[in-house]
This record gives structure tokens, sequence and C-alpha cells, in this order.
């Protein structure tokens, strides 16, 4: 029986890794530029040549504070390195008047910016503020990229943990 509860936790360490590394899924993610900051949640799938499929969340920056639901090169059908996340207003001729690019690095385990690239914010929303000193391709200072739990999993390995633990009747002797 100790030789299968040791299997069990060899495959359980092995399979532990890509389970936890959630490549498919939810990522919180927080960036600040010099003239805004977002925060928000989306979606990436590493199957798929947009990387982020899904945006939710709020950019605050100099002339509005707006919510980012788009992404503009899924509505464009350009896959590229980088990525647009813009809002959605109708009156604007692109259907946008904000948003930012990134540009995503899949270190396997984890998620991250390629700071090299250009990941800019954009509000074309008021001329009082666009210019080439403010929201006008404003640079990136900071940005967090975390994975978003997902409960089934934890719940899987917690009963899984409690299956592997030993009963607790006391054995018989034979006299």
């Amino acid at each position: 029986m100790k030789k299968l509860y040791f299997l069990f936790s060899l495959a359980l360490t092995l399979f532990s890794q890509s389970a936890l590394a959630a490549h498919i899924g939810w990522y919180q993610l927080d960036a600040t530029w010099r003239d805004g900051q977002f925060s928000g949640q989306f979606y990436y799938d590493d199957t798929s040549p947009y990387r982020i499929t899904q945006i939710s969340g709020t950019l605050t920056d100099l002339a509005q504070a707006t919510a980012i639901n788009k992404v503009w090169n899924l509505e464009n059908a350009q896959p590229e390195p980088w990525v647009f996340l813009a809002n959605t207003n109708p009156a604007d001729m692109g259907g946008h008047d904000a948003g930012f690019y990134l540009t995503l690095v899949d270190l396997g385990a984890t998620l991250t910016l390629d700071t090299a690239a250009a990941n800019g914010l954009f509000d074309w929303s008021s001329d009082a503020f666009y210019n080439s000193a403010q929201l006008d391709d404003s640079p990136l200072r900071s940005f967090a990229i975390n994975a978003i739990p997902v409960p089934g999993t934890a719940l899987l390995l917690a009963v899984g943990l409690l299956a592997m633990r030993p009963s607790r009747k006391p054995r018989r002797q034979a006299v």
C-alpha cells in the first residue's frame, strides 16, 4: 500500500507543476503608466494567436476613467506579438478613444511583459489632455500579473491529499 501512495505522490508532484501553471485562464493585471493606471482581469489562452481573448477592468488616466472591455486584435483579426486593449465608445470613429498596448511573454509558469517592447497608454478622448507630453504613448512604469486560482483545482488537490491519509483503524494481530 505504501508503494501505491508513493506512486500517487510522485504523480501528483510531476503533474502539479502543469496544473498550477495555468497557461489558459484568468489573470489579474495591475499596471501603472506615467499618465494613468489600470486594474482588471484578462483571459489568457496560449493556444490562441491573440493570447488575450477577454478583458475587463478600469483605466483611470488624466482625461477620464473608463471601462476597458475590448481586445482590438480580435475584432480586427490581427494576430501580433502585442495586443491592444481598449474601451468601447461608439461615438468615436474607431469605436474606442482610450487603451493600451501589452506585449506578453509566457515564461512557462508565469506571464510577464516584454519591457523592451511598446506597452504604451493612449487616450484620445480630450484634446486638452492629449499631446506628445501626455497620453500619447505614455510609458509603462510598473505592472503586476498574477494568476487567479481556480477553486476547483485546489479542492481536487485537497480531496486527493485527504484520500491518501492512512485509516485510523488499529490492526488486529493473530494469536
